[in-house]
C-alpha cells in the first residue's frame, strides 16, 4: 500500500542535528489520563511565544532549531513548546529521523487535531496563570498547521506565523514532493497507488496502519484538512512564510492560497523566501534561519507585537 509515498512527505521543518534542551518541564492531564509535557521558558514577560514543531517523532526539548533560534524571535517573551503524544525529554533525539525511542502511544495518538487539543489546553492554563496580553504563534510545516488550528480557535491570538505549511489539500503536497522525487515512469503507478491510500483511510473507521512513521490517526487528520477555510478562520495578523524551492511542499500551491485568502481577508501577509530549501538551506547546504526570523521580526514589529 505504501509503494511511491516519498520520504519526504513526512514534513520536517523547524528540525536540524545536535541538540539543544528547553526549559524546565511541567504537565497536564488529558481527559484519557495521559500527560502533556511542556516547556516554557519563563521572564514574567506580557507577551507569550509559542513554537510548533514539525512532523518527526523527536522531543521538541532537544530541537536546536526551536530552542536556540527561533525562540529568540521576541527578545524577552516567555517561550512555549509542547510535546507530542506519549514524548518527553527522555525520548532520545535523532537529527537524521524518529528517534529509536518513538512509543507505540504516539503511533496510536498523535494527529495535528490532538496536537492542537494539547496546545489549546495547555495555553489557556497558562493564560489564567500569568495573564499573558499578547499571545504569537509559529509553526513550521506540520506546526504550522497546528498553528493555524490553534488560531482559528482562539480570539486573542496577537500574530500567527506560518512556515512551509504548503497548500490548501495535504494530497496535493504530496503528490508534488512525489513529482519531484520519482522517475516519470513510475510516477504514474505511485500517483495512483497513494490516492488508492488516501481513499482507504478516509473510508475507514480505524486501521492498522503504520506508514511514514505515522499512524491511522495522524493520516485521517492530514487528508481530512482544508488548510485554506482553517486560516479563513484566522483573525489575526497572518504571516504565510514560504521557501521558493521547497520539495516537500508546494510553494506554487502555498501562494495560490496566500492570495485566495487575501481576496477576501485584510489581515493576511505573503513572504517567498528565496534560494531556499524545506530547512530554509541554501544551494551551498547552509541555512538561512537567521534571514527567515530577522524578516519574521520585521514583520511582528509592523503588527506592533513588542517585546515586554
Amino acid at each position: 500500500m505504501n509503494k511511491g509515498i516519498p520520504v519526504a512527505l513526512c514534513m520536517l521543518a523547524l528540525a536540524a542535528s545536535g541538540g539543544a534542551s528547553a526549559a524546565g518541564s511541567a504537565a497536564l492531564p488529558r481527559q484519557d489520563g495521559s500527560s502533556i509535557t511542556y516547556y516554557l521558558d519563563g521572564n514574567g514577560s506580557r507577551t507569550l511565544l509559542v513554537l510548533m514543531q514539525g512532523s518527526d517523532c523527536n522531543s521538541v526539548a532537544h530541537n536546536p532549531v526551536i530552542n536556540e533560534q527561533f525562540s529568540t524571535l521576541l527578545e524577552g517573551a516567555d517561550v512555549l513548546t509542547v510535546e507530542k503524544y506519549g514524548l518527553t525529554r527522555a525520548t532520545a533525539w535523532n537529527p537524521a529521523g524518529d528517534s529509536p525511542d518513538c512509543p507505540e502511544s504516539y503511533f496510536s495518538h498523535d494527529s495535528p487535531e490532538q496536537r492542537t487539543r494539547d496546545y489549546l489546553q495547555v495555553i489557556d492554563a497558562l493564560a489564567g496563570q500569568h495573564g499573558y496580553e499578547q499571545l504569537v504563534l509559529l509553526g513550521g510545516s506540520e506546526g504550522a498547521v497546528v498553528a493555524a488550528l490553534v488560531a482559528s480557535r482562539r480570539e486573542d491570538v496577537s500574530a500567527l506565523v506560518t512556515l512551509n505549511g504548503g497548500g490548501r489539500f495535504f494530497h496535493d503536497d504530496v503528490l508534488y514532493s512525489m513529482a519531484r522525487e520519482l522517475p516519470p515512469a513510475a510516477l504514474d503507478e505511485a500517483r495512483a497507488g497513494f490516492l488508492g491510500f488516501r481513499d482507504s483511510v478516509m473510508n475507514a473507521e480505524t486501521m492498522d496502519l503504520r506508514m511514514s512513521g505515522h499512524g491511522f490517526r495522524w493520516w485521517k487528520s492530514m487528508f481530512s484538512l482544508d488548510q485554506r477555510a482553517t486560516l479563513q478562520q484566522v483573525e489575526a495578523p497572518l504571516l504565510i512564510v514560504q521557501a521558493e524551492r521547497d520539495e516537500s511542499v508546494s510553494p506554487g500551491l502555498a501562494r495560490e492560497q496566500a492570495e485566495q485568502l487575501r481576496e477576501g481577508k485584510s489581515n493576511v501577509d505573503f513572504l517567498l523566501v528565496e534560494n531556499v530549501d524545506h530547512k530554509f538551506r541554501d544551494d551551498a547546504g547552509e541555512s538561512r534561519t537567521d534571514v527567515v526570523i530577522a524578516s519574521v521580526r520585521g514583520w511582528l514589529g509592523q503588527q506592533r507585537v513588542a517585546r515586554n
